[in-house]
């Protein structure tokens, strides 16, 4: 065992026979009007905050019933970040062989390789040359929103911005967004289906493999053009031999997807937090700098990624709890993040708080490699936002609409309705 592992609490081998095994979620008694926590969510989980509330202090680690396995939940702290610095025994790879060739799905030494062809294209400095076309793009996404009074969050701003930026990196034409749109989410709901067992859509095989096929021609052309962006990269090392076909359109698939689908929510939770804290405006209109304060806590407080897929290599022992080996695990960052043990009043945002070592854009060997991309977008917006708003409301005729992730990853507003004033000076 790695070092990275020895922080788990080791199993006592020489007790005798099998583990008593906690009792489901389904059996526990959980909180007037609270469901119990499901494997795959059924609407009761789209804001999931008081579930992991509830979770961390009864059932820190939680045996959650389904089809075709027991999947475990881990909730604390540092129950969480152990198991994120343990890849031996914590492993990614849930599906092997691995079906696509997406980064969260391998251990070293493919994911290392792997990892490697990308990871020079996401340094903060390869970022910043983006920094212009970024903030046009904000400007030029939310000025119609605040001379409508308003919008969806997510439609209106986060999803073109978000798109626009992963698509001039990648240099994937984003013309025909309708369509680049559908295919992302139809490849992500195939990646869960066959990844993590989540329902699919019943078209997501077909969308994907014709997402697949266009950007075959896409890294074809920018081969040919000598492209230097991210899917000319990956293009070259395609052609020279490095990857193979299915890995080099697949890698591409996973950056655009990944690269887009988890800043949307980011950036649609900057709204929310805006609207529920507004003299975070007038503060940030006065100290732009307090901007970067503004994403650190909102990764930490809400986070994109809800789950983190693994499975056991061994027995352990987590939080007094035995996890037997080849257990199906779900470590949950944005539960952990929340642990008042470790970031005290955990359940309030502020943006004064230490925010080191939150796990908002993961940890150890799988920490997100587009993080830098995913904070040049929200600090912008936070800037512009604050900038050019007076006020920022929800609008009340509007409630929320969740995500109902297929993909068993990624959880928050698929839907946010704001109302916008502008700031007069």
């Amino acid at each position: 065992m790695s070092a990275a592992t020895t922080e788990l609490t080791p199993v006592d081998e020489s007790l005798s026979g099998p583990a008593a095994l906690p009792p489901y979620s389904h059996e526990l008694a959980w909180p007037d009007g609270m469901a119990p926590f499901k494997v795959v969510d059924d609407g009761t989980q789209g804001d999931p905050y008081a579930h992991y509330a509830w979770m961390r202090d009864n059932a820190p680690v939680l045996r959650a019933a389904s089809p075709v396995s027991d999947v475990w939940f881990i909730s604390r702290y540092d129950d969480v970040r152990k198991a994120m610095r343990a890849p031996k025994v914590f492993s990614s790879q849930v599906v092997d062989p691995v079906p696509l060739t997406f980064l969260t799905l391998f251990d070293a030494p493919n994911h290392t390789r792997l990892r490697q062809v990308v990871a020079q294209a996401f340094t903060p400095k390869a970022i910043a040359r983006f920094e212009d076309r970024v903030r046009e793009n904000a400007h030029k996404y939310l000025d119609p929103m605040i001379a409508a009074g308003g919008g969806d969050a997510v439609d209106d701003y986060a999803i073109p911005l978000s798109m626009s930026t992963i698509s001039a990196l990648l240099d994937v034409p984003a013309s025909d967004f309708e369509k680049m749109k559908f295919w992302s989410d139809e490849t992500f709901s195939y990646f869960g289906r066959l990844a993590r067992n989540a329902q699919g859509t019943g078209t997501d095989e077909q969308s994907t493999f014709e997402f697949f096929a266009y950007l075959k021609g896409t890294m074809e052309r920018l081969y040919r053009e000598e492209s230097e962006s991210v899917g000319g990269h990956i293009a070259r090392m395609w052609k020279e031999g490095l990857l193979s076909e299915k890995e080099a359109k697949e890698l591409c698939a996973f950056v655009f997807v990944a690269g887009h689908d988890t800043t949307t929510i980011l950036l649609a939770n900057a709204f929310r937090v805006f609207s529920e804290q507004p003299g975070l405006l007038d503060r940030i209109r006065q100290n732009p700098a307090d901007a970067n304060l503004f994403v650190e806590e909102l990764a930490r407080f809400r986070g994109t990624v809800q789950r983190a897929s693994r499975i056991t290599t061994e027995d352990v022992e987590v939080a007094g709890v035995r996890i037997p080996a080849g257990a199906i695990v779900r470590l949950l960052p944005a539960a952990a993040n929340r642990d008042s043990a470790k970031y005290p009043d955990g359940e309030t945002f502020n943006i004064d708080r230490n925010t080191d070592g939150h796990l908002g854009f993961g940890h150890g060997v799988h920490s997100c490699l587009g993080a830098p991309l995913a904070r040049l977008e929200t600090v912008v917006t936070v800037e512009l936002l604050a900038a050019k708003l007076g006020s920022l409301t929800l609008n009340k005729d509007k409630p929320i609409e969740y995500v109902r992730g297929n993909n068993l990853t990624n959880s928050g507003p698929e839907h946010l309705y704001v109302e916008l004033e502008k700031f007069n000076a």
